[in-house]
């Protein structure tokens, strides 16, 4: 399901105090159920959107849908149909909420070149190396890190089996 596009819509009586963001109408996206506020728990299922659904929360609220739509939304919620918008509307709902735009390479994968510089590295100098990149890669490139991780763990535990065998050797010899 695509969220439509952006048209005006008043703004809900909200409980005194509550943040000004929490006090517009929303659709839950697990639910269809309604509520006040795009990110706050959902009062029939507890659902709470989180990284990217959070976008997609806001565009299924009264920042960026009619009341109409808020209910012909629910309405396709609560039938099975699973919130699907475009890329530029999660973008735009990002920009108009002030996060940074989606970075794509948070999926983007480790090349085969990246690969072998570090496994050679890993396995000719340190496997300090792989872990620095682990380490470097974490928050902006989670998947490259894990690759990173997944390379440098088998080097770092055959290293240390390497190293335990020699000192036993040495011990017992």
């Amino acid at each position: 399901m695509s969220a439509e596009a952006p048209s005006a819509a008043p703004a809900a009586a909200a409980p005194v105090g509550a943040p000004a963001a929490a006090r517009l109408p929303a659709i839950c996206l697990r639910c269809g159920g309604e509520k006040l506020g795009a990110l706050v728990p959902c009062r029939a299922c507890g659902f709470v959107p989180q990284g990217p659904e959070r976008a997609v929360a806001w565009l299924f609220s009264a920042h960026h849908l009619s009341p109409d739509e808020l209910a012909l939304a629910g309405e396709r919620v609560r039938a099975g149909e699973e919130p699907d918008p475009s890329r530029a509307l999660r973008e735009q709902a990002r920009a108009a909420m002030g996060a940074a735009p989606a970075i794509e390479a948070a999926t983007e994968p480790l090349t085969r070149g990246q690969k072998v510089w570090i496994l050679l590295a890993n396995l000719l100098l340190t496997t300090f190396a792989g872990y620095a990149v682990w380490f470097g890669l974490r928050g902006t490139r989670p998947r490259a890190a894990r690759e990173a991780l997944l390379l440098t763990v088998p080097v770092s535990a055959l290293s240390l089996a390497l190293w335990l065998a020699e000192q036993l050797r040495e011990a017992f010899s």
